[in-house]
């Protein structure tokens, strides 16, 4: 993977943001990460510490995100890797994806629901 490539590609998508806290109503965790309905929200989060916002990138096609994450060590060999696929509902607008990394390395991935 080319260093500094951003985080995010695909049919839209945003820089990542500061990210803001809020109340759960359903929730689903999974090993890789957190999927959350929060009213007419659909919110995808994971864990991404280990990397840093330019080690990421995220594709976002026919309903279908993948987070791909490659750290890169200093002999430029790829020291650790991450993956995930999750499928949007249908009822989510694609072109309301954004994306965010908190402090703390947390992704957060939203989109409306029509």
């Amino acid at each position: 993977m080319e260093k500094g490539r951003g985080i995010f590609s695909g049919d839209s998508g945003s820089r990542p943001q500061g990210c803001r806290r809020e109340h759960k109503f359903e929730e689903h965790s999974y090993p890789t990460g957190k999927i959350q309905v929060i009213g007419d929200i659909f919110q995808f989060t994971v864990d991404m510490s280990e990397f840093s916002p330019e080690d990421v990138i995220i594709t976002s096609s026919n309903n279908l995100l993948e987070v791909h994450a490659e750290k890169l060590g200093e002999d430029g060999t790829v020291s650790n890797t991450f993956s995930h696929r999750c499928t949007l509902p249908s009822d989510v607008d694609p072109g309301s994806v954004a994306v965010c990394m908190g402090s703390g390395g947390v992704l957060t991935v939203r989109a409306h629901r029509m």
